[in-house]
């Protein structure tokens, strides 16, 4: 079996998946009539001939991403090189007539941000593969999910200031005002299946909110314990989904029943009405709620740790979690922190987006309005995507689970050949 990071023979033999990227994996992630599609949704089509059309500017947001340290001149040019579809626009650029920065400036703004968020929601399919052909994405016939968020500098412009916010306290702001990022993701394959932008103010449980619609049946959704509320319990199960979810301290768990394993079973209630309830001095175990499963366990630091611990023991971390599965026959109490440790999933979609995209954290988006960075955020999304879909169709097809394949590799790779032949015409 091949070790992370080792190019993977996929579908025709001879064929590595380093040939089937570049430009072209944008292509395949999001095919021409697809970007028309999302261009026509959002009435983004251009309403005369231009040097720049819509389909165009698409693509250009993408490689924009790809070559996220060139300025858009260069971009411009690594995007032409080598497509049989781009000889016109070489020619112009032989003569001096490529487009400046203006206009590609001015072309980005025409396309606006929202054909951008329709291609990724395009994207957005959930694993087809049974639990038979893909054990490594289920649990006991569930597919996992993990949910998280994290926020992106951008350029501090009056506009970006008054629409995203800065971070800051009582005694000072950051350097620079923030977009936040929600992103819902497959632990299997990690790929993203919802996402939603919005300014700091909008914390990640408002945000995460507008996602829960698109779990299902045979979902489970994992997170760590800012989500869990009985608001989110009850718009998650709505759906047919199952939960688990790390438990805050504070937060109300009467005892109602203890099971024959040691967990025990629980309510969360909504907060209103056991306020109204406890001012009638009821009974916590009476005040009604969603019923949940308490599984509590320790995790101790490993002994051989040069880290200093505390006591005499090395030391050691409590988890509370929360789960709305209550059969302990078919969920086993000993294959919950495994499951739990899943939600690490999203923090890893996050490193690939935050760290072997963008740069690292610190790293500044060049959008100047809140519009252009909007666009570039679910340019920068969408060009994960098509990245994890190259690596997922990669590995269904050499029956590997694709976390066995480098996603730092294969995204240094669609750099070395995003100048490669894709089939695509920019009309």
């Amino acid at each position: 079996m091949a070790r992370a990071g080792q190019q993977v023979k996929a579908g025709v033999a001879g064929v590595r998946l380093t040939d089937r990227i570049g430009i072209g994996v944008l292509t395949a992630a999001f095919p021409p009539d697809m970007v028309d599609v999302a261009v026509d949704e959002w009435d983004a089509r251009e309403q005369r001939t231009r040097t720049l059309p819509a389909r165009v500017m698409a693509y250009f947001a993408m490689a924009m991403i790809v070559y996220f340290d060139c300025g858009y001149s260069e971009v411009w040019n690594q995007l032409l090189g080598g497509l049989e579809w781009a000889r016109a626009y070489r020619r112009r650029r032989e003569t001096d007539m490529q487009p400046s920065t203006a206009a590609l400036t001015k072309g980005r703004a025409r396309l606006g941000w929202e054909p951008l968020a329709e291609l990724l929601a395009m994207s957005m399919t959930p694993l087809t593969a049974t639990p038979e052909q893909a054990p490594w994405a289920y649990w006991r016939g569930l597919r996992t999910l993990a949910i998280d968020g994290f926020t992106m500098n951008v350029q501090a412009t009056p506009d970006n200031d008054a629409e995203f916010g800065r971070p800051g306290n009582d005694k000072s702001e950051g350097a620079f005002p923030q977009v936040r990022v929600v992103a819902l993701a497959e632990t299997g394959t990690r790929t993203l299946q919802g996402a939603e932008v919005g300014p700091l103010a909008d914390g990640e449980q408002t945000l995460a909110r507008k996602l829960w619609p698109k779990l299902g049946e045979n979902d489970l959704v994992v997170a760590d314990r800012l989500f869990l509320s009985h608001e989110d319990l009850a718009a998650i199960t709505a759906t047919g989904a199952h939960a688990i979810f790390r438990v805050k301290a504070g937060v109300d768990l009467p005892i109602l029943e203890v099971l024959d394993d040691g967990t025990y079973r629980s309510r969360i209630a909504d907060p209103d009405q056991a306020r109204r309830l406890r001012r009638k001095k009821t009974d916590p175990a009476g005040i009604p709620g969603i019923s949940v499963r308490i599984i509590e366990y320790s995790v101790s630091a490993d002994p051989d740790d040069p880290r200093p611990a505390t006591g005499d023991a090395p030391e050691s971390e409590l988890f509370c979690l929360a789960t709305t599965l209550l059969d302990i026959e078919q969920y086993p109490l000993r294959e919950f922190p495994d499951r739990y440790a899943e939600r690490w999933e999203a923090e890893t979609v996050i490193g690939d987006v935050e760290t072997r995209l963008r740069g690292g954290p610190e790293v500044v988006l060049r959008s100047k309005s809140p519009d252009m960075v909007r666009q570039e955020v679910y340019a920068l999304l969408c060009v994960y995507q098509a990245i994890r879909h190259l690596i997922t169709t990669a590995a269904e097809r050499a029956r590997l689970d694709p976390d066995r394949i480098s996603f730092t590799r294969t995204a240094q790779a669609v750099r070395r050949h995003a100048s490669d032949e894709a089939a695509f015409s920019p009309r």
